[in-house]
């Protein structure tokens, strides 16, 4: 399962959201109970299945003595994890403590980030998309070709 493309949207009084109807269908698709999980990672809320939940703590299980920088991401990880419903319609509620570290107001985007997807504030998106990037060692040094 792949998130892709974005949506403006606009969160409602109680926080919530309708999802793009692509990611909602993905989701209901590969969760038939209807669940989400959502936290915090990189500054930002995601959205992943509860599939994608067990593995990700199976996987940081490995870290047999955890460092303090990753103490602290695990910190974050496990203190933003909220198990949420999709309705029919794609509608989330995001809950106040996500949506505080998200740091997201009235006007968000929703987009694709490959296996996950990801809540921005309007702003922070429109930012993202006015950087200059320059990946193109690190595309060569992992001997990746784009094809166009």
């Amino acid at each position: 399962m792949r998130f892709r493309g974005h949506a403006h949207r606009s969160l409602d009084d109680k926080g919530r959201l309708i999802l793009p109807p692509d990611f909602r269908d993905k989701l209901l698709s590969a969760t038939p109970e209807g669940k989400l999980v959502l936290t915090i990672w990189e500054k930002h809320v995601i959205g992943i299945t509860p599939e994608q939940w067990n593995r990700l703590e199976e996987e940081l299980e490995k870290i047999k003595a955890p460092s303090r920088q990753m103490q602290n991401i695990i910190r974050i990880f496990f203190s933003g994890y909220e198990e949420v419903a999709v309705a029919k319609n794609g509608r989330i509620a995001i809950p106040a403590h996500l949506r505080k570290s998200g740091k997201l107001d009235k006007d968000v985007v929703v987009m694709g980030a490959g296996r996950r997807f990801e809540i921005w504030p309007a702003d922070s998106f429109e930012s993202l998309l006015d950087e200059d990037y320059d990946v193109s060692d690190e595309l060569a040094d992992n001997n990746v070709a784009l094809p166009f």
